[in-house]
């Protein structure tokens, strides 16, 4: 696709840039440019691919010269991939102010259903695109949508709109009432859809797929984005998300399937999986699993003398907290500052309710005993443990004072730390703060898209029994630009959630990078390889459509190619390749490139619905590379005198049956059960076994049965 020449710069994006380089630097500011020019690029030429060049774009006359009709037209989708608690929305305005400059003029943007998420992205918006589009948002026209839309006559062809929806369907109905009162379809279009994977998805997909396509509707909010997307034809439709997996595993022909993606890089302090998911992170303290358990299990019990069972991993938890906020608030400049414990082990009310009552008692009881309230026991026991915090902090905090110094504060903070559950049953739709010292408790309400305030200590034991790998890693509230806080910040939860979540943070690397080395053209088909961790929920794919890899499992081609023209070169080249690997029952360490070369050389026709594709099979071995497996086990079978194998050819495909018999997968699966084992079988290929009078090769390739769970792999 040739780049159609574009703006860089502009009133809008420039006091933007300003604005964002008196906040957080120049670095940042230059990052945000070079990523709003990326996406900016891309728009334009899509737009100018499917649409006609002249609307957008440096000399872009900002208004629709080929109108669109029928069905949204594949390739209109794009995606910004982000990281969780990354600035993602700075990204976003950033990549808005350009678009101004050339020549986009009408702006949607969608967000949460949560109406004060929604209202802080509006505000957000509001307050920091100056000098380009004029901001709306969905309390302004709800009431008389199409009285609304008179007004933006004024604006609409001029510097450009903004509108700011939540992902509701009477708002998403009201905004397509204001975009076709409006005549919103005769200006270029730019649709930003924030969590594009959480609300967006047609959840009836699924159904869909297993019935006929015209029994079952679509979902609604999916279905009124797609009425607002054929309403503004000639447009470009930006998810921006840090968990495409969804996004990315939809059919290729999917309106949802982006077509392109740009990496939203986060600046340099933030905080994100590297520090806490490496292996023996500092930062990490194990919790073991029946302390959740117990704490769950005092939930609905009648507790008339209020004696709550504290256990020791969330007592020392809560002691870091309360030293390192001390700590923290005698050194602060700002004497409003917030620091913030955040408990997320459950989405039951009931627990969050038992969660408070519990921390409430340890407080108040900790309290007492610091002023002396209690026995001389009960002060000592106190002290005991917020010593045991300190030695704990000070393993990353080489400046924290002696606890002395700070238990004469604590002594004067800890009576006015009050719990707050932050669920449905509080009538607040957001956290409120206090200065200083901050303790939430919550589910759902803390998880997707709510940023922590001073987020210091966070306690998780979130555990479904079947995880979806985009929802825990939305649970990240950890994550983000706190590098003041980063010594004295801590991550409490059971050594099998961390391993889960060690894996999701391999992953996303793993897709970015491969992203990042595709130019952000996505040519990818997704790959799902695990079991105890699904990429996504099932209710928004097509299962057909997906292809999957499950660990220890044995895997072949179904239609390998046989005929003497197709293989007759590929059978010269790995003679060589493999004369010196002899001996039936000998296994050869050798690296996961060699594997792939040896693959490359036994080619085969894709059969649909079985999980062996040629270079997606390749692209997973070289993802066991990137996960830290570097090298593999070659196993070569010519037959006991040598000459090769005498198996069938298999006439009708796909092929039903192993080309090894069990033993030979059997054996080493259980021997090597941590790197992929590639099986190599020599076939004499004789005419009377229904070959081509051609010997060739056939593999087997056992997977291993750990660490590789979810990629993408080019097709």
């Amino acid at each position: 696709m040739s780049k159609i020449p574009i703006k860089n710069d502009g009133y809008c994006i420039n006091k933007f840039l300003e604005r964002i380089k008196s906040k957080l630097g120049n670095t940042e500011a230059e990052q945000l440019k070079q990523a709003a020019v990326e996406i900016v690029q891309n728009c334009v030429d899509v737009y100018s691919t499917k649409f006609g060049s002249g609307d957008v774009g440096a000399t872009g006359t900002g208004i629709v010269s080929n109108h669109h009709k029928g069905k949204i037209p594949y390739g209109t989708t794009g995606l910004i991939y982000g990281k969780v608690q990354s600035g993602k929305t700075n990204t976003t305005l950033a990549t808005l102010a350009l678009a101004e400059a050339n020549k986009f003029r009408c702006f949607i943007v969608l967000t949460s259903d949560n109406t004060w998420l929604g209202k802080q992205t509006a505000d957000r918006f509001a307050n920091q695109i100056k000098g380009g589009p004029v901001v709306f948002n969905w309390e302004q026209w709800k009431n008389d949508p199409r009285e609304f839309a008179h007004q933006l006559h004024d604006y609409i062809n001029d510097t450009g709109v903004v509108l700011v929806s939540t992902k509701n369907v009477r708002h998403l109905e009201n905004l397509l009432k204001v975009l076709k009162s409006a005549k919103a379809s005769s200006v270029p279009t730019l649709i930003f859809d924030d969590e594009a994977d959480n609300a967006s998805l047609n959840t009836n997909e699924a159904k869909k797929a297993k019935k006929e396509k015209n029994t079952v509707p679509d979902s609604k909010i999916f279905e009124l984005i797609a009425e607002i997307r054929q309403q503004v034809a000639n447009h470009i439709y930006l998810q921006i998300t840090a968990t495409p997996q969804s996004l990315l595993l939809q059919n290729l022909n999917h309106p949802c399937k982006p077509a392109f993606c740009v990496l939203s890089k986060p600046g340099n302090s933030y905080i994100g999986g590297d520090i806490f998911f490496e292996e023996n992170s500092q930062h990490c303290c194990t919790v073991k699993a029946e302390e959740l358990d117990q704490l769950k299990k005092q939930g609905g019990k009648i507790n008339p003398g209020d004696n709550w069972d504290m256990p020791p991993k969330l007592k020392l938890a809560l002691c870091c907290f309360f030293v390192g906020s001390i700590y923290k608030m005698k050194s602060a400049t700002d004497i409003d500052a917030k620091y913030s414990f955040l408990a997320h082990i459950d989405h039951k009310r009931i627990t969050h309710s038992t969660l408070e009552k519990v921390i409430r008692s340890f407080v108040v009881e900790l309290d007492k005993a610091l002023r002396s309230k209690s026995s001389v026991t009960k002060r000592d026991d106190a002290l005991k443990w917020l010593s045991e915090a300190h030695a704990e902090l000070s393993k990353t905090a080489s400046n924290l004072p002696p606890l002395n110094d700070l238990v004469v504060e604590l002594e004067y903070q800890l009576r006015n730390t009050i719990p707050k559950v932050i669920d449905a049953t509080n009538p607040d739709k957001e956290p409120k703060y206090s200065p200083g010292i901050n303790i939430l408790i919550g589910g759902n309400r803390l998880g997707r898209g709510v940023t922590i305030e001073g987020l210091m200590i966070t306690y998780y034991g979130r555990d479904a029994k079947q995880k979806t790998m985009d929802t825990v890693h939305q649970h990240a509230r950890m994550f983000g630009y706190r590098q003041e806080l980063l010594d004295v910040t801590r991550l409490f939860l059971p050594e099998h959630i961390l391993e889960d979540f060690r894996a999701i943070h391999e992953s996303d690397e793993g897709m970015r990078e491969v992203i990042d080395e595709d130019t952000g053209k996505i040519k990818l088909t997704p790959v799902w390889v695990g079991r105890q961790l699904r990429p996504t929920r099932a209710n928004v794919l097509n299962p057909a459509a997906i292809g999957a890899f499950t660990p220890g499992s044995s895997i072949y081609p179904r239609d390998p190619l046989w005929k003497a023209s197709e293989v007759k070169k590929h059978t010269e080249a790995l003679d060589k390749l493999l004369s010196t690997f002899q001996g039936e029952d000998e296994y050869h360490p050798v690296d996961i490139d060699s594997l792939i070369e040896i693959i490359s050389e036994m080619p085969s026709r894709f059969c649909s619905g079985y999980p062996w594709e040629d270079e997606r099979v390749k692209q997973a071995l070289q993802a066991m590379k990137t996960a830290g497996i570097h090298n593999g086990i070659l196993n070569v079978r010519r037959g006991k005198k040598g000459d090769g194998l005498d198996l069938k050819n298999q006439t009708t495909r796909p092929w039903q049956d192993y080309f090894s018999p069990s033993e030979w997968r059997s054996k080493p699966r259980k021997k090597y059960p941590d790197v992929p084992v590639l099986i190599v079988m020599y076939e004499k290929g004789k005419k009377q076994d229904r070959w081509d009078n051609q010997p060739l090769y056939l593999p087997t390739l056992i997977l291993p049965k750990s660490k590789f769970v979810f990629k993408l792999f080019t097709i």
